[in-house]
């Protein structure tokens, strides 16, 4: 395969292409060569990535998780959808944050209602949060379904990464899958928060690059085209192009869907 990828590219390079073909195949090359060769060869042979993104430092959350003080303010990215268009946005985000956190189908009546909740704007994290925090959810924290080795070195190792937190890694072997999930996940949107309200692209980026890693990582947890990519810069493109509301239920399903795929 590695073979195969460097013949294309020579031979795409001694053709007499226009500077910005080259660049597209460059850019669709990269993240295939990366995989096969790694990023310090792959820079070696295509020159620096000039679409690189770097980790931004990662905000200090003084807020808890279920305050309301950013309730009402406005959006970072004001994006607008046809009705239609958010009916079935909505309607999929319903069915896959169901099967995402309980893995288990929503039924009609929990569609219809969630749909009923949206539609008189209510917020996605907000259907998220009654969610996890209902009944049946905290039956399933209440088994004794804890953290098997792989999933306590991918909850650590993304702490660290996206959170800039630590644990014992002993405090995580005797701990509920369930409440591990969810808390690590109700953490990550509090960082969002802080990102959204700054001014820069820090949440695009920080989205990206925790977007990128696990597509490339558990492509197996990954269930369509987008969330597969591999390409850091196409995640930020995606998230500058949606609402916020978007890449927070993005970042809960495609994180509860590693766990459960990591946790078997």
């Amino acid at each position: 395969m590695k073979k195969t990828f460097l013949i294309i590219f020579f031979l795409v390079l001694s053709l007499n292409a226009q500077a910005g073909i080259v660049d597209d195949i460059k850019v669709y090359l990269r993240p295939k060569l990366i995989k096969v060769i790694g990023a310090e060869k792959t820079n070696k042979i295509l020159g620096a990535d000039p679409l690189a993104i770097t980790m931004p430092s990662i905000p200090k959350v003084v807020k808890d998780a279920k305050s309301i003080s950013g309730f009402g303010k406005d959006p970072k990215n004001k994006v607008e959808f046809k009705k239609e268009q958010v009916e079935r946005f909505n309607f999929i985000f319903i069915k896959e944050v169901f099967e995402a956190t309980r893995k288990s189908a929503a039924s009609d009546g929990d569609i219809s209602k969630w749909m009923n909740v949206l539609s008189q704007n209510g917020s996605r994290e907000g259907v998220y949060r009654a969610i996890v925090l209902d009944s049946v959810y905290l039956g399933l924290e209440n088994y004794e379904t804890f953290l098997s080795d792989s999933s306590v070195a991918f909850t650590l190792d993304y702490l660290s990464r996206y959170l800039d937190k630590t644990v014992s890694k002993k405090a995580l072997k005797g701990a509920n899958f369930y409440t591990v999930k969810r808390d690590i996940t109700e953490r990550s949107l509090e960082v969002m928060d802080v990102f959204l309200a700054q001014d820069g692209d820090e949440i695009y980026d920080w989205y990206a690059l925790m977007s990128a890693k696990l597509a490339t990582d558990y492509p197996q947890a990954m269930n369509n085209k987008t969330r597969k990519d591999t390409s850091a810069a196409r995640h930020k493109l995606w998230a500058k192009s949606v609402p916020d509301q978007f890449i927070k239920s993005e970042m809960i399903i495609k994180l509860h869907r590693v766990f459960n795929t990591i946790q078997g």
